[in-house]
């Protein structure tokens, strides 16, 4: 298990000891420890000196910074690693231990330049960007560090069971503030999967699936309830759990009747699966809220996927009229409008999706109906067979 404490407090509680966690709370362990205990190779690879490229006096440097490390004088080690790194700014290795000493006692602004320095020398150096990317989620730089976390994941930092924890979490985090939840949602299946669970995890899942911009830690204590309990129901879901997961949204909705974003959760959970069902859910959000246009916009595609053109329409064009810039509002009134005639105004809207996302296959699908309802059955061939490769990938 893991601790998903992002506070200070909670990081103060942590000890270095050699690449060993040397804390541990019941059921699970130190975030930061742990990082450091799966990524200490990392130092290994970072570009040792030798003796030949290496001054006597920096050489003994170096060697009394690793005695310190060693030791568990984290305060001298990291003057010692300053110093090394200042005579020898070209010292991967240096600026490695210093970041992660840094880190590992909470000065993580000081990390930060540490691990600059190291990323200037070793640009493909993810486990420095992932720490980098932690640091800066401390000091409150989160579009930095959701740029450093997706691409240190993207490079395999998170490859590792005990980086993946942390890692995945706090880009979960990032991505809800960012208001990409699908993507945060993606990311919180890992922990369902793999069945790690916390009471900050839950509360995470419920913000990304209610669709609420926001970190954890900035939630008021008297409503962590509701986004622990609508996570719960979540995670449920994510861990292939859907009797149990049913059970738990149908305890929600009675419990928070008024609430808004719980049908629209459970809606957009169902929706790859069973299509028929999420449509219910969404009708239910569209009552309680009916300016919620994100609702409107899913409960008209999935009625257009469904092949119920008619009985999307209205709810696309409300939807569209509300946001014209929103990508799923114009792919569901544009496919409506194509297999229900309206062909001219179905083809602006269409090619509108396909300016910024030439292979979307919801476009290329709306445009088949659009060449086939005015007999042009060259350009509908042509459409078919670009969706097959679409549909392929």
């Amino acid at each position: 298990m893991f601790l998903v404490r992002t506070t200070k407090t909670a990081f103060n509680k942590a000890k270095l000891s050699c690449w060993k966690v040397v804390e541990t709370v019941p059921g699970r362990f130190l975030t930061h420890c742990a990082l450091a205990l799966a990524l200490g190779t990392f130092a290994a690879s970072a570009g040792c000196v030798t003796a030949q490229e290496a001054s006597p006096q920096f050489s003994d440097l170096a060697a009394q910074a690793a005695a310190a490390r060693d030791q568990q004088d984290l305060p001298l080690a990291i003057r010692l690693y300053a110093q090394a790194v200042q005579q020898k700014p070209d010292w991967a290795e240096g600026w490695w231990y210093l970041g992660l000493l840094q880190y590992s006692t909470n000065q993580f602004a000081p990390a930060i330049d540490a691990f600059n320095h190291l990323i200037q020398l070793q640009p493909k150096a993810a486990p420095a960007v992932a720490l980098r990317g932690l640091c800066e989620f401390e000091t409150g730089a989160y579009e930095d560090s959701l740029r450093d976390l997706q691409l240190a994941v993207d490079h395999g930092a998170a490859n590792d069971p005990q980086n993946a924890q942390i890692l995945r979490y706090h880009l979960a985090q990032l991505l809800t503030r960012s208001s990409q939840f699908q993507d945060a949602l993606n990311a919180y299946k890992y922990f369902a999967t793999n069945h790690i669970q916390d009471a900050d995890l839950l509360v995470g899942i419920g913000l990304a699936g209610m669709r609420v911009p926001a970190l954890t830690k900035e939630i008021p204590a008297q409503k962590r309830a509701l986004y622990q309990e609508a996570g719960t129901a979540g995670y449920a879901f994510l861990g292939d759990e859907s009797h149990q997961a049913d059970a738990l949204f149908r305890e929600l909705f009675a419990r928070y009747p008024s609430t808004p974003g719980l049908h629209f959760f459970y809606g957009f959970l169902l929706f790859a699966h069973a299509p028929d069902l999420a449509v219910e859910q969404f009708q239910s959000e569209v009552a309680l809220a009916p300016e919620n246009v994100q609702a409107r916009a899913m409960l008209a595609f999935t009625l257009m996927v469904d092949g119920k053109f008619q009985k999307a329409l209205p709810q696309a064009e409300h939807a569209y009229a509300a946001a014209p810039d929103m990508e799923l509002a114009q792919l569901a009134l544009g496919r409506s409008l194509a297999e229900t005639g309206e062909t001219q105004r179905a083809m602006t809207l269409l090619q509108q999706v396909l300016k910024q996302d030439p292979n979307n296959l919801e476009a290329h699908l709306g445009l088949v109906a659009i060449y086939s309802h005015e007999g042009k059955r060259e350009d509908a061939y042509r459409e078919r067979l670009l969706c097959l490769g679409l549909g392929g990938k």
